[in-house]
């Protein structure tokens, strides 16, 4: 009888040890699972603050294209949206700047809208004092042997306005710019013929710097007009005419 109930006895206490060294392992892996998690959390914390430090890091402007979104149809630029990096000043304290974008036509053909005071370039300003944004369609060149600007000029630029624009906040939105658009040069008089295409690629910032011949800043001898700090990102979005036709 002691033989069977010491084999019990024993055979009971291995059944307990088991189940307790079982939760003492169970506890041990919650812990380590906890701890993992913990760390985990602690690592995607510390890559947050770092993205957020990188962005706080970066003094954006609104030079700074964010974003750009362009839909097209089969004549016209139906919406071009622009994103910046910080607030657009409307009221000419930012300075002569613009934006635009570049097609499969390059330099040929740029919508563009931009904000200045001092010269009368478009109809739909009111008098060369005022700086509220306007469009225009431009070609740009750079004449290696013309060192009144440093890097691109105005070659032709439309007195008349192509389209229309909205600028608020950080936003610049131009709509209903054809791609073919004939237009007085705003400053020869002469009549000029624009063609871009619905294959946009670039959104670009700049400023604008018009000079007199000896390459000074001049709003009364204007001899050429320069086109300076140029940023350019591709664009993000482009939405076809095709797109609408077929939905």
């Amino acid at each position: 009888m002691n033989k069977y109930i010491i084999a019990s006895m024993v055979a009971i206490l291995s059944v307990a040890s088991i189940l307790v060294i079982g939760g003492a392992t169970s506890v041990v892996a919650e812990e380590a699972d906890d701890k993992m998690m913990k760390d985990d959390s602690m690592m995607k914390d510390d890559s947050m603050m770092k993205d957020d430090s990188m962005m706080m890091m970066h003094d954006y402007t609104f030079a700074d294209i964010t974003d750009s979104v362009v839909i097209t149809d089969s004549s016209e630029f139906e919406n071009i949206q622009l994103s910046v990096g910080a607030y657009v000043p409307t009221d000419g304290s930012g300075g002569a700047f613009g934006y635009g974008v570049i097609t499969g036509k390059g330099l040929e053909a740029i919508i563009v809208t931009t904000t200045h005071a001092g010269v009368l370039d478009s109809e739909a300003q009111k008098d060369a004092n005022d700086a509220s944004f306007h469009n225009h369609y431009v070609a740009l060149e750079n004449l290696e042997d013309d060192d009144k600007c440093p890097e691109l000029q105005v070659r032709d630029i439309s007195f008349d306005e192509p389209g229309d624009v909205h600028v608020s906040d950080k936003s610049i939105v131009i709509e209903d710019a054809p791609y073919d658009f004939r237009a007085v040069h705003s400053l020869s008089g002469e009549h000029i013929k624009f063609s871009a295409d619905d294959r946009p690629a670039n959104a670009v910032s700049f400023t604008i710097n018009p000079v007199d011949a000896n390459g000074n800043t001049s709003v009364t001898d204007i001899q050429a007009v320069c086109i300076n700090d140029v940023k350019s990102v591709d664009i993000r979005v482009v939405v076809p005419a095709s797109y609408w036709e077929g939905n």
